[in-house]
């Protein structure tokens, strides 16, 4: 049975089938932030290949949390970069499949924001969840919050093995999955300028608490363990009653609230 998307999960929610991988491979922040607000978008209207999303340099400010005067600029790089972008799924026969996100980008100066058109193949992707179609979804303002290069990316793969109370990945497959440069192929360079600011501030500024610990082979790492915890949620306190003074009728039946009404009608101090 389909899974109504459109009335379960609106245009606020990201959600992604789970066997798309390498999801957000080699985007930059910016790059990250224009596919968190277009796919939503995509996803909840009924757009072919031919019709492009439109995302305004002052949604894209506001959204982010940055000048707009800086967001003309972002957003126009951010699109040139974001069409170049490809990802990888498993289909149906078990074959590993390459494709990109877009086939299209207009950059339209004098309406100041971008036109994405994305693929046939894609939109299906971003609109079929089921139980053949397994998915992860999380809040867009929650994510657009973030602000490190990769804390989007952690967040996502935290998002995605959530209910398996966290995942377990290989140096290869880190580099895989988030496009990381060389550079980091030094394990103190990789912990203290990738994974530990981007755990940090998932667990500042989100709903899950990350951490990890590393995996050895003998003496050597060889991957990481990542633990998810989901944060307690904030109790809901009822509006319009003082939290600090008793309420003796919460909870009352009608027929208590009347037998309580009469006793205390007949009290001489009532009466007066």
């Amino acid at each position: 049975m389909d899974l109504d998307v459109k009335k379960h999960y609106p245009k606020d929610w990201i959600v992604l089938q789970n066997r798309v991988v390498e999801c957000f491979r080699g985007m930059s922040l910016d790059e990250k932030r224009l596919f968190i607000m277009a796919t939503p978008l995509a996803r909840t209207t009924k757009i072919s290949s031919n019709d492009p999303i439109f995302i305004s340099s002052s949604d894209f400010s506001k959204e982010c949390g940055i000048d707009l005067s800086t967001a003309y600029t972002a957003l126009e790089l951010a699109s040139e970069r974001l069409f170049t972008r490809f990802f990888g799924y498993t289909n149906a026969e078990g074959d590993r499949v390459k494709m990109r996100w877009l086939n299209k980008v207009i950059y339209k100066a004098g309406q100041g924001g971008s036109e994405l058109y994305f693929t046939d193949e894609v939109l299906l992707l971003l609109r079929e969840f089921d139980a053949l179609n397994p998915y992860t979804k999380y809040k867009k303002e929650v994510v657009l919050r973030l602000k490190k290069d990769y804390s989007l990316d952690f967040y996502h793969l935290a998002k995605k093995h959530q209910t398996m109370g966290g995942f377990q990945i290989s140096l290869d497959e880190l580099f895989q999955q988030l496009g990381l440069p060389e550079s980091y192929q030094d394990l103190s360079n990789l912990k203290k300028r990738v994974i530990k600011p981007s755990l940090d501030e998932i667990t500042a500024n989100t709903d899950i608490d990350l951490s990890y610990e590393n995996v050895k082979r003998g003496r050597s790492v060889v991957g990481f363990k990542f633990t998810v915890k989901e944060k307690p949620k904030p109790k809901v306190i009822e509006t319009g009653r003082d939290p600090n003074t008793p309420d003796l009728f919460h909870k009352m039946t009608e027929s208590q609230l009347d037998t309580f009404s009469s006793k205390l009608s007949e009290l001489p101090e009532v009466q007066k």
